[in-house]
């Protein structure tokens, strides 16, 4: 024992020396350890993606690019005003929309206040939009950045598995698909200052990031959902898929979305369980959309989200926490925007000669050139050329549960790691004011 006094302090440290090392004798051990040291060396040592691999992990959706050539403007018609439909359009009018023709809301005498005394009016807006994609935190929206760099693999956060389960198992094994969802506030109407009408705007003001499945454990694991959402032991089954469907055929013949079967996304399938998996998915549009719809119906189940649909909201919004089918309509932005079904050009292009002898990065996977028209071939990076025929349905939005086979089952682009982004457009119900303190004269 060797003891030893520090100077400045006042108590002795001791020591006790350490026990030798045996000496290994099998070299079967010695092997065994070696190989387990070179193993762990090896996992310490960071991957670096080249630039391709990053572009096709997290792509750029370019949607800042297509706000004017890229939205389905046409698709905020037709108005209903004072109980009249005006102006046509393809949209249509959901079923249960306020028909009546004026409206009086608020007032108190309490506080000496006026009723609003208006006339209904009733339109389509874009509302929200929403990423699916096939890798945790990645933002195709805000240009192909990654929400939480540090957490990328999937493992500090319960529901960000992506391709992968977690444990090494891809969801190939299982059959099965799975993509991570971020829902954002969108309302473009207001944020390019189209129309001011007053309370008449689905109560966002800006683009903000609403909803992320990475965050939610129940997105990843079927018992956790079933525990947060008990009913879908009732519709999970054979005969919920009967509703299924019945509203796949009636949707695949024109019509609406049937909310009394609110458990389920018509031709996508069923919304419980409301999580990220989908055995059978073969179709990554079916399959992304089918969770698009999932994370809006969480939304509602949680409290996120609104009813502004109906009679009883033209005085402003109410909280349901079952899914209204028809207050929705989507359309498409990436990797085809449904308005003309040509992949988003959302950067310039590179000299990829003088990029790869400077070191640079490749382009990013969703890089195209420009076709000359909107219809036809299109061509893409590596010699592949992707037949872009226009939509079955003559329209560049769809219903929430219509086949995919009527807008975009072409939409399937190659080598950009399965990631999709589709702009939600909102049917809104409310009071314009003429009369009283929140009219157009108050």
């Amino acid at each position: 024992m060797e003891i030893q006094r520090y100077k400045g302090l006042g108590s002795p440290a001791i020591f006790l020396p350490a026990d030798k090392p045996k000496k290994t004798s099998n070299p079967l051990r010695r092997w065994l350890q070696g190989a387990s040291l070179a193993l762990g060396l090896l996992c310490s040592v960071p991957a670096f993606a080249t630039g391709a691999q990053v572009a096709t992990m997290c792509p750029d959706a370019g949607v800042f690019k297509e706000l004017i050539g890229g939205v389905c403007w046409s698709a905020m018609f037709p108005l209903r005003v004072a109980g009249m439909t005006w102006f046509g359009g393809n949209s249509g009018v959901p079923n249960g929309a306020a028909s009546g023709a004026t409206c009086i809301c608020g007032g108190s005498l309490r506080h000496l206040q006026l009723p609003t005394i208006g006339i209904q009016i009733g339109y389509w807006q874009p509302s929200m939009l929403i990423e699916a994609v096939s890798h945790p935190f990645c933002s195709p929206v805000l240009g192909g950045v990654s929400l939480d760099p540090s957490s990328t693999v999937g493992n500090q956060w319960t529901g960000s598995w992506g391709g992968d389960v977690g444990n090494g198992v891809t969801t190939a094994q299982h059959n099965s698909t799975f993509f991570n969802v971020q829902l954002w506030t969108f309302p473009l109407i207001t944020m390019m200052q189209l129309a001011d009408i007053p309370d008449c705007n689905t109560g966002y003001h800006g683009m903000n990031l609403m909803l992320m499945s990475e965050v939610f454990p129940t997105w990843n694991n079927d018992l956790l959902s079933f525990l947060a959402s008990p009913e879908e032991l009732l519709y999970d089954n054979p005969v919920g898929l009967l509703g299924a469907t019945e509203e796949c055929a009636q949707e695949s013949v024109g019509a609406q979305p049937i909310d009394d079967e609110y458990w389920t996304a018509g031709c996508w399938g069923l919304l419980y369980p409301m999580v990220g998996s989908n055995l059978g998915g073969d179709d990554p549009i079916q399959t992304s959309s089918l969770d698009v719809a999932r994370m809006l119906a969480m939304g509602f189940r949680l409290g996120f989200l609104e009813r502004t649909t109906g009679n009883s909201v033209v005085c402003g919004p109410r909280r349901t926490y079952v899914l209204p089918k028809a207050q929705y309509r989507f359309q498409i932005m990436f990797p085809n925007d449904e308005t003309n079904q040509e992949p988003n050009a959302s950067v310039t292009a590179p000299d990829l000669n003088n990029s790869q002898q400077q070191g640079g990065s490749m382009p990013p996977a969703n890089y195209v050139t420009p076709a000359a028209s909107n219809q036809g071939t299109v061509a893409q990076n590596g010699g592949v050329n992707i037949q872009a025929p226009p939509t079955q349905s003559g329209e560049c939005t769809h219903w929430m549960g219509q086949t995919p086979f009527q807008w975009g089952e072409w939409d399937s682009q190659p080598a950009t790691g399965s990631n999709y982004v589709y702009l939600v457009w909102q049917w809104t119900n409310c009071c314009l004011g003429v009369i009283g303190h929140t009219g157009m004269t108050g």
